[in-house]
């Protein structure tokens, strides 16, 4: 009669055990990952890969400025989809004739504010 309790107390007692070394062997992994993707970031930092995001990302907190520029180039869009497509060509067609220096600070603006690398990483794309 004993052997009958004590075999279900017993497998109960593993399974509860070994879901507690599975808990936290998770933990323990998950702690690890963290670690090492804390480690990379630090590698950049240092290598100062990171620092202008982050710098950027910092002064950009409390700006309209990525807001503004969002609107800005959605503008053309709105117009062109309402039955303005007349004001939207018209427009493209005098930033043709805008000198060089011009066009290039407007894509320095917006290289900033949105970032760099994204900015990069889009024009790669075609």
């Amino acid at each position: 009669m004993l052997q009958a309790i004590i075999g279900p107390v017993a497998n109960l007692l593993g399974t509860y055990i070994g879901g507690k070394m599975e808990k936290a062997k998770a933990e323990t992994e998950a702690k690890i990952s963290i670690a090492k993707s804390k480690s990379k970031i630090a590698e950049k930092v240092a290598s100062g890969e990171m620092e202008w995001n982050q710098t950027m990302a910092e002064a950009s907190k409390d700006s309209l400025k990525d807001e503004w520029l969002t609107i800005l180039v959605s503008i053309p869009l709105l117009l062109a989809f309402t039955g303005h497509e007349d004001i939207v060509m018209r427009g493209f067609k005098a930033l043709e004739q805008m000198p060089d220096f011009y066009k290039t600070a407007v894509g320095v603006v917006f290289a900033a504010s949105f970032g760099v690398n994204k900015l990069t990483q889009m024009f790669r794309k075609k």
